[in-house]
Parts: structure tokens; sequence; C-alpha cells
């Protein structure tokens, strides 16, 4: 509320027609000013919301209310009209398809790991929701149950007193030899080439960015079925799902797929499923229809 002058008399003065908010901070900053000089405010949301009345207020804070996924929108306020409310998922580049032999062999001599290992990786940002200590608790069992080289590269950055306290959760499971945290890259892309499986083990994501840009590497998908994932995956056509609460599931499928030996088939169609469904062109489509709804 401190801003809302300063705000309106920025849109004022470039003479802008619509505000698009896509952070929660800034829509609950721009929304009002919007309001009350813009002809349209756009509310663009890309978390679950809470279940707090509070919530409610949207409706009339915006013009059109949009959600990354179906579970971001049934976590939307009950009072938004169907008029004012649409699920437009996250653009990606679907053109940069890396040569997985080479980002093998770049990943294998980069982070000295054996040639035969089987590679599993959890890309994204490291914190306590996405689950990854699940899956560093499984590592051990992993590789004895089925008598292979194991090494689970997980990608990304989170609170240094976080990613501290996995690196000793797996020195304490005996597995730190068998995990590399590569922290922030520049091209996650070629990592998630070089493996042989992505594993995105959250339960409560709003949308699952990583599964996407598997799909686009043609690196097939192991997910928690829950939460925005299942926007994303067909069970068993472009990706495969694991049920958290029934015990060895996870252990079953992880078996399911390295024992299938061609794994084409899904990986080809979830590579066109990606490409069809997120691509940049289609992203502003949908967002261009907005606007022009707007006016």
């Amino acid at each position: 509320m401190t801003n809302f002058i300063r705000f309106c008399r920025f849109i004022k003065a470039h003479e802008i027609d619509i505000v698009h908010g896509n952070d929660l901070r800034v829509n609950l900053s721009w929304s009002l000013p919007a309001k009350a000089v813009a002809r349209g405010f756009v509310w663009h949301q890309r978390t679950l919301l809470s279940t707090s009345k509070f919530w409610l207020l949207i409706r009339y804070l915006c013009d059109y209310f949009v959600a990354i996924s179906d579970v971001v929108m049934q976590s939307a306020p009950r009072n938004l009209q169907d008029h004012q409310k649409k699920i437009v998922y996250n653009p990606f580049s679907i053109s940069s398809v890396i040569n997985k032999e080479l980002a093998r062999g770049y990943v294998v001599k980069k982070y000295n790991i054996l040639s035969d290992c089987f590679l599993l990786g959890c890309v994204g940002r490291i914190v306590d929701y996405k689950n990854i200590d699940f899956v560093i608790k499984k590592i051990s069992d992993f590789r004895h149950r089925l008598n292979k080289n194991v090494c689970l590269i997980i990608v990304g950055t989170g609170s240094e007193e976080y990613v501290n306290e996995l690196k000793k959760y797996a020195y304490n499971m005996g597995v730190s030899s068998h995990i590399i945290f590569t922290g922030f890259i520049t091209n996650p892309d070629k990592v998630i080439s070089s493996l042989d499986l992505l594993i995105a083990p959250s339960c409560v994501d709003a949308f699952g960015r990583t599964i996407v840009e598997a799909m686009l590497q043609k690196t097939p998908v192991l997910a928690a079925k829950s939460g925005g994932h299942l926007n994303i995956i067909n069970e068993g056509v472009n990706g495969m799902f694991y049920e958290p609460a029934i015990q060895n599931d996870f252990f079953d499928k992880i078996s399911f797929i390295v024992d299938n030996k061609d794994m084409v088939a899904l990986t080809d169609k979830a590579y066109h499923f990606a490409q069809t469904n997120f691509s940049s062109k289609r992203h502003l489509s949908n967002v261009l229809s907005i606007y022009h709804n707007l006016f």
C-alpha cells in the first residue's frame, strides 16, 4: 500500500494498459494500482495457494487469473468465474536437443564417474519438499537389489545449511561416494541428456519443469504420482509414476525401467508430447488470447 501512488504514477506515465504479475509479491503489490488506472491486471499463479479465505480477494484484485497447471488451478479460490481464469503451461525451448552420447562422455569425464554406472538424476532447487532425501535413502538398496554401479547426480542449489544436511545424511547412509552434488550449472540440459533416468520425487510440485526438460532430451522419467506431475505424465506412455505410499513401488518401477532394454518408444512419445504442448509459440498464443480478451 505504501507504493500504491508510485505504481499508479508509473503505469500512467508509461501508458501501460495491462499489468501482468508473475510472482506472488508482484501480484499483491501491483494489482490494486493496475485495477485503479490500467485496463487490466493478470494474476499469474505459479505455486499452490493455501486454503486461507484471504485468497477469495484475488477475484477482486485481478481481471484474469492464470495457473500453470491443473493442481494450481484447483488451489485457486472458488469464487473465480470460468471466463476469468485459464491454465497456461510454462514455455520451454524445444530446439535444444543434446547428443546423448556426447553428453554422457562429458559428464562421466567431468565428475569422474565409472563409464558403466547407471546414472540417476534429481534436478532443481534443493529444498526439503523436493524429497531428495527419499532418493538418497534408496541408493544403497537400489545398488544391491539390481547389482549395478549406481550414481545419483543432484543438480541445483539451495541453502548451504540444507545442502550440507543432505550431504551429511548421505555420508551417514554410507552412499556419499555414489552421490554428486553439482551445485549451480549453466547448462543442466547437458546433465539431463546424460542420465539413464531422471527422478522427480516431490509430492507437492505445482508443475514439474525438469520432467518436461527431460522429455525434450529423450531421457526417461520416473516421478512421484502427485501434484503437477499428473498434468505431464501419461503412465507408461511418456513416463512412469511410482506411488510414494506403496512400499517397494519405487524399486519395482526402477527395476522395470532397468530391465526394459527398449525405452525408445516411451522417450520418443515423451519428446513429441513436450514439443507439442510446451513450446514458446503455444505459450505466446495462449497469453495473447488473454490480453485480447481483456481489451
